[in-house]
């Protein structure tokens, strides 16, 4: 991903920080809710399927590449684990930084701002996480080389479907905002995770896939 795309996806999620944890908001207009319940479903639905994921992370170490609002990674602090959160938004990790804060589990939950290719970390992780993130990154390569690089288990990531109904929609929603967006198939993803990892399983959520991909294969199934 060349570093003009990185600027300008990073000028969009300064603008929209606030409106993109809306969606995690419960008090909001039944305007909002539609839209959130038909076009942004798969939020959710990774965002639970990570957590299901980490249900024995009690004490685990976990990277959460593309951190955004804090969500995941408060939520996962909470239930025991270290996360270290990075975003090259500063918006988001100020909304992060707010949220570690409000739920009390700063000893459990650090905040970079920096691009995730940029930054050196001095430890290896249990788990790497990156939801939303490949989204917007042109070539997923060196990001999946990092991250294959620095987990000791397993990986998550979302990828957006090439060929979901929302996908003419957000392309446009994207474009007037200055924001490009990239999109997969499944067969794309399974290449591409097979490259690095020793074993993967895909599943289908809106508009969309989440993965899990294993340093060390636990039979996986396809």
């Amino acid at each position: 991903m060349s570093f003009q795309l990185q600027e300008s996806s990073r000028n969009y999620w300064d603008d929209t920080a606030k409106e993109f944890d809306s969606i995690y908001w419960q008090e909001k207009t039944f305007w909002k809710k539609t839209v959130d319940r038909f076009l942004r479903k798969s939020v959710r639905e990774r965002f639970n399927l990570a957590v299901e994921e980490c249900k024995d992370a009690q004490g685990k170490t976990i990277l959460d590449i593309g951190c955004g609002s804090g969500r995941l990674a408060v939520e996962l602090a909470k239930r025991g684990a270290y996360v270290i959160g990075i975003d090259s938004s500063l918006s988001m990790i100020n909304m992060a930084s707010s949220l570690v804060e409000k739920h009390q589990v700063t000893e459990k939950c650090t905040l970079i701002c920096n691009e995730f290719l940029e930054h050196v970390f001095d430890q290896k992780f249990d788990i790497s996480i990156a939801l939303g993130f490949f989204d917007y990154t042109k070539n997923p390569v060196p990001y999946l080389t990092k991250m294959r690089s620095l987990t000791k288990e397993k990986c998550m990531m979302s990828f957006p479907s090439r060929y979901a109904f929302q996908t003419p929609l957000r392309i446009v929603w994207l474009k007037k905002r200055g924001c490009s967006v990239y999109f997969y198939t499944k067969q794309e993803i399974t290449k591409s995770l097979l490259r690095f990892f020793n074993g993967i399983k895909i599943k289908d959520i809106s508009a969309g896939y989440f993965s899990v991909a294993y340093v060390s294969t636990p039979n996986p199934q396809l």
